[in-house]
């Protein structure tokens, strides 16, 4: 068996030539690999080894390195004879060299270099990126040898991600240029180029007025934030923006409409775009990415005015409900967060308790109790007052703290029945499809199948009827899952569920969603896992130190199933103190099926686990 290739685009790895993934021993010799491999086919001497794996080397560090070869080339290459010469890791002189011809991040450089145009320089950058599975030499990317490296690395990828965002409006693809140029724009906002290119594709897929927005914030953050100059680059777009763009509402009630605005003072402006946002969010996934966009936008002109009292009437128009735990975009909800805190002491019981249920909702999936603070305060103002529709927001906000604990399925679920009553009677009808896929969650969790179908059948029914075509994500989803409770061929339903993602706008939903559904489905290994890489990256190294630097998954919907990664990992790796952490955090929830309340896919009975942990 020979190994063909090498990955050190995210956690050191190794291949072999059927794909299947070589378990290379603990980390010293995960480093001898990768020192091997920065140094590209070239002779690494053993004095150079021993001072790049210790700051002071110990006595019989260069025994320790040979150990460490020798264990290495035994992972590499099993089937060798043993005195057998290595083909892998070579001796030559007194040092080492590895001979690898197929390393990924080689690949990756050849990739982005290729002479390609079209839709050949879109697949090939696509199939560039998609082979990172985290950050560049993972493990050892603080080590001084592996330094330039890593940068280099890093900064090929941020250029790939632009020339792809380029290479997608050159071919009239702009809504997917979109998707990807926000994360990115979030994530390294002091490159011009990300907020060049977000702006060029808000302005082709008919937002000029946020495009504009997007080159006022870049101005002002390059040069306040981080002391750049911008080019005049962001002013010539800025032109011709204004200069050029000719697109109007093709509705004769839009287009009175907008005229009929154009006059209006930015106070009903501010207000009207608000209420027109929340309606656009709960659409379909390209409104709801246009209402993150629209979102983010009003929060900038709020903070431009300094007026406390508009800013609550325009923020408490901007909640929109959520069912999935995770944020889409926790810098943007943190600045509404924010923004609402900031707002809370000079409003009236109403609006207080609509801002408090705002920052519940945006404040969910993170550690700490302000939201749930928040929340719970929402939902007793809300009764005071009496006021249905407030008395959802609170619920909404209630249930998206919740994952604070593990095992609350029942709670939740009496959370959706009080969802459904009050929607209900009260013709609140976004209210009432949440109240029934929070419902169709809660009964996942405990395995039951007829409750969770009667909830996915009037979801569907009332999205169809109300044009909310999210709805089709979380039922289709359920479908996946419920081939696997009910023991049926998963397959089919599952690629019917991953075929949901793209383009349905929720980057908190879809973010590692794919590799995780796979790998839990046994059918991948090799995958960026997104934020789900620290607990499935134990069961792929079986490293013990690995096990123990994993963090303690964060309050969403997803803590079960990743201490239950955890948990898995423990017992492969026979980590007792793990094994009794997971057991614990595990045991409230021991009636429930491992993940099943995400309504997308589950590891079995937590009872099951738990009797193994013990």
């Amino acid at each position: 068996m020979s190994v063909l290739r090498f990955g050190v685009l995210g956690p050191i790895g190794a291949w072999t030539a059927d794909g299947d993934r070589l378990a290379l021993p603990g980390p010293r010799q995960r480093e001898v690999l990768a020192r091997l491999l920065v140094a590209r086919g070239r002779v690494v001497p053993l004095a150079v080894l021993i001072d790049d794996l210790w700051d002071e080397p110990p006595t019989g560090a260069a025994a320790a390195v040979r150990t460490f070869v020798a264990a290495l080339r035994r992972a590499l290459e099993p089937d060798r004879a043993p005195r057998s010469r290595s083909e892998l890791v070579v001796t030559e002189g007194t040092g080492y060299r590895v001979h690898a011809a197929n390393v990924d991040a080689w690949e990756f450089e050849e990739r982005i270099r290729a002479d390609l145009s079209g839709a050949r320089r879109i697949e090939q950058l696509e199939g560039a990126l998609g082979m990172w599975r985290g950050p560049a030499f993972d493990e050892v990317a603080d080590r001084p040898w592996a330094a330039g490296e890593v940068a280099k690395l890093a900064e090929l990828r941020l250029g790939a991600v632009e020339a792809l965002a380029r290479a997608r409006l050159r071919h009239g693809r702009a809504e997917e240029a979109l998707a990807d140029l926000q994360a990115h724009r979030n994530e390294h906002p002091n490159r011009e180029q990300a907020w060049v290119l977000s702006a060029q594709a808000l302005h082709e897929v008919g937002r000029s007025e946020d495009a504009l927005a997007v080159l006022r914030r870049a101005r002002t953050r390059l040069v306040d934030e981080f002391g750049l100059d911008s080019s005049d680059r962001i002013a010539r777009l800025e032109h011709d923006i204004l200069a050029n763009d000719t697109a109007e509402p093709e509705h004769d009630l839009w287009r009175s409409t907008a005229t009929a605005f154009a006059g209006a003072s930015p106070r009903s402006l501010l207000t009207a775009s608000a209420d027109l946002l929340r309606g656009l969010a709960i659409t379909n996934g390209t409104g709801l990415s246009r209402a993150q966009s629209g979102r983010a936008a009003t929060v900038d002109q709020l903070r431009s005015l300094d007026d406390p009292e508009l800013a609550a009437q325009v923020l408490v128009r901007l909640e929109v409900p959520g069912l999935w735990s995770c944020l889409d975009d926790p810098v943007r909800s943190a600045e509404l967060v924010s923004m609402a805190r900031a707002c809370l002491d000079q409003a009236n019981p109403a609006t207080r308790a609509r801002l408090l249920a705002l920052i519940g909702v945006e404040s969910r999936g993170t550690r700490g109790t302000a939201g749930l603070d928040a929340a719970l305060e929402a939902e007793t103002l809300a009764r005071e007052l009496g006021d249905p529709a407030i008395l959802v927001q609170a619920l909404n906000a209630r249930f998206l703290q919740s994952f604070h604990t593990i095992g609350a399925w029942p709670e939740r679920a009496a959370i959706a029945e009080e969802l459904l009553a009050v929607s209900r009677r009260h013709d609140l009808s976004t209210y009432e499809i949440l109240g029934h896929l929070a419902g169709l969650q809660a009964a996942a969790a405990m395995n039951d199948v007829a409750t969770a179908d009667e909830h996915a059948e009037a979801a569907d029914r009332l999205g169809a009827r109300h044009e909310r075509d999210l709805v089709a994500v979380f039922t289709t989803w359920w479908q996946a899952l419920r081939s696997t409770l009910t023991n049926q061929d998963s397959r089919a339903a599952y690629e019917r569920a991953l075929a949901t993602l793209p383009g349905c706008g929720m980057p908190g939903v879809i973010r590692g969603l794919a590799p995780l559904t796979r790998f839990c489905l046994g059918r991948s290994t090799d995958d960026d896992f997104g934020p789900n890489t620290p607990y499935v990256r134990p069961l792929l190294s079986n490293d013990r130190d690995v096990l123990r630097a994993a963090p303690a998954p964060p309050p969403d919907h997803l803590a079960e199933l990743r201490w239950a990664l955890l948990g898995e990992a423990a017992l492969r790796i026979g980590d007792a103190h793990t094994a009794q952490a997971v057991r614990a955090a595990l045991a409230p929830a021991e009636g429930e099926w491992i993940g099943a309340g995400t309504g997308m896919l589950s590891l079995g009975p937590v009872s099951e686990l738990l009797a193994r942990l013990s």
